[in-house]
């Protein structure tokens, strides 16, 4: 497993707002340190050096979810390529 990062905020509608060492790509799995499924990443934004990491729950999460790690598989963040960044032509 690979350190995602922190969990820095829930937003409003159940999104997990984390602190990325590196940018993941969308719809890699996150897990808790428990290898325990914690969601899906959804979006990357923000700066390129340490980005945020917009993570979507699979069920809904306490507050006491901020503050901790969250980590993808290995080799998970590089192999899934979404359609919609490519170009068509």
């Amino acid at each position: 497993m690979r350190r995602l990062g922190v969990v820095e905020n829930i937003a409003h509608d159940g999104t997990l707002l984390v602190r990325s060492n590196f940018a993941p790509s969308r719809g890699a799995d996150v897990l808790d340190k428990r290898n325990r499924a914690v969601g899906r990443v959804v979006k990357v934004f923000g700066p390129v050096r340490e980005p945020f990491t917009a993570v979507r729950p699979a069920a809904p999460v306490s507050l006491s979810l901020i503050g901790a790690d969250v980590f993808v598989p290995e080799g998970d963040h590089a192999d899934k390529e979404d359609r919609r960044g490519r170009r068509s032509h």
